[in-house]
């Protein structure tokens, strides 16, 4: 079981909350990503907060956000998410969708859903790999809608 509940709804990019709409924004005119939001065939934003652990479970390091919220973009060449925190504030990243790798994200250490993409980053021999979280409601469905961008991406 996580240690996050999550919750994940499809919305329009104009719906997104402000702060991670402007992040967005920001991230797309400063990489020249084009109209990411007119260009969207999926939106979603996903609410996580940490489940209580117990008196100790504040010396474990990790999150040092009681809640976030994510926001996942897909336009017919990008992947662009944001994450923003109460504490660590919003970060931007994006995938080029013909350089990505994307799968349903597994780990027999961390029980959790959502969405892993392995991309290239300029100047590193190693790919980047990220967590995008999901609910587990809607995981698998989005999921596969990724997929299948990368896939259309690649063979064009």
């Amino acid at each position: 079981m996580s240690d996050y509940l999550r919750t994940t709804r499809a919305c329009a990019p104009a719906q997104l909350k402000p702060d991670l709409l402007r992040a967005i924004r920001a991230y797309a005119a400063q990489h020249a990503l084009g109209s990411v939001e007119t260009e969207s065939t999926l939106c979603v934003e996903t609410h996580s907060e940490k489940k209580k652990k117990g008196l100790f479970a504040a010396w474990g390091g990790g999150d040092p956000d009681p809640f976030h919220d994510t926001a996942l973009l897909l336009t017919p060449g990008w992947l662009i998410w944001a994450r923003n925190g109460p504490k660590s504030g919003p970060v931007v990243s994006a995938a080029r969708l013909r350089d990505a790798q994307v799968s349903a994200f597994e780990s027999k250490l961390i029980p959790d859903t959502g969405l892993e993409v392995q991309t290239p980053v300029a100047g590193s021999a190693e790919p980047v790999v990220a967590f995008i979280p999901l609910g587990l409601e809607s995981a698998a469905a989005i999921t596969e809608q990724v997929r299948a961008a990368v896939a259309a991406a690649v063979a064009a």
